[in-house]
């Protein structure tokens, strides 16, 4: 019987793994921040408002992605590879890293690590956001945050 569970349970685990989208094909498609959590040396803050730094983002099959905000964009170019995100100004020298701690077909979670603000040894800084994909008609679908 013990032989029997182990087969059902490794099948389980074979189905579920077969299941798991492509992160290259999760990320396609425009994302809007729902919140954002930023950590400064023990003290963080939520913000569950749009800022003056919220965008929606564009990610494409060709590897550009779009910054949108205030009816205009700044384009980029990514790269995924692991657990990590990168953008590449395709105007500035500007490029920015961010670990994906979570991608699903309906949210999204970035974390970013941040230049301490204060010289000093041992401080941490970072912001995570999270995202909602927007489908075509701009509608925001929140279904799989669970």
């Amino acid at each position: 019987m013990s032989c029997a569970r182990f087969f059902v349970v490794f099948a389980m685990v074979l189905i579920c793994c077969s299941c798991a989208s492509d992160p290259e094909e999760l990320i396609l498609g425009t994302w809007q921040v729902d919140s954002v959590y930023s950590y400064y040396n023990g003290f963080d803050i939520w913000a569950y408002e749009k800022g003056m730094d919220w965008a929606d983002y564009e990610y494409t099959p060709d590897g550009k992605m779009k910054e949108i905000k205030f009816g205009t964009f700044r384009p980029y170019r990514y790269r995924l590879s692991g657990d990590s995100l990168f953008w590449i100004s395709e105007s500035e020298s500007k490029e920015g890293w961010f670990e994906i701690i979570d991608l699903r077909p309906d949210y999204l979670v970035l974390k970013r690590d941040k230049a301490p603000l204060f010289s000093g040894k041992s401080q941490e800084r970072y912001e995570i956001r999270f995202f909602s994909r927007i489908d075509a008609e701009g509608k925001v679908n929140t279904l799989s945050k669970d």
